[in-house]
């Protein structure tokens, strides 16, 4: 149990003299910087310039860290400023396409209102060769009992005549038939 007890105050001793020496933030720095931890490897090393202001990786350390924080700062407007200009493009575009829908619509309104006044224009004259029909009489009830009893009058003389055709045929003598 002493050995183990030894053995951890052994590894925590390392751990902290490696934590107060130059050496140990520029280590502990760098690690951060390589796994993508920017401002915390900036914030490690600041540390130890604190307690070791005049040592030269730390120093150099420091200006790569500051060189990298600007290169992203460059990207990220780059970035920003591409993406506004892809957005400005894109809405230009829409706006564009927006103006040839409309475009195409006021020509297909136009084509249309061309067409219909053809079709209106063919059935005017369409109209002027067709013969007029003739338009149905108007007439009054007491004009349309009038023509019916024309109509039966007619009819009675008709059937009249038929009639006395009818009696004359009657009076013949039937044929005789010779087979």
């Amino acid at each position: 149990m002493k050995k183990l007890i030894l053995g951890f105050f052994f590894f925590a001793s390392l751990t902290l003299q490696a934590q107060l020496s130059a050496i140990g933030y520029f280590n502990k720095g760098g690690k951060e910087f390589v796994h993508s931890k920017l401002e915390k490897a900036i914030a490690t090393v600041d540390d130890g310039l604190k307690k070791f202001p005049t040592d030269a990786a730390l120093n150099a350390l420091r200006k790569k860290l500051e060189e990298e924080k600007r290169k992203q700062e460059q990207n990220k407007e780059k970035k920003d400023q591409e993406k506004k200009e892809q957005d400005q493009k894109d809405q230009k575009k829409k706006e564009q396409e927006k103006k040839e829908k409309e475009k195409k619509e006021q020509e297909k309104k136009e084509e249309d209102q061309k067409d219909q006044a053809k079709k209106d224009q063919a059935k005017k004259e369409q109209e002027k060769k067709e013969p007029q029909k003739p338009q149905p009489l108007k007439m009054t009830a007491e004009q349309i009992k009038q023509l019916l009893e024309t109509m039966n009058n007619e009819e009675k003389k008709t059937q009249k005549k038929v009639n006395a055709q009818k009696k004359k045929g009657q009076q013949k003598k039937p044929q005789e038939k010779d087979w």
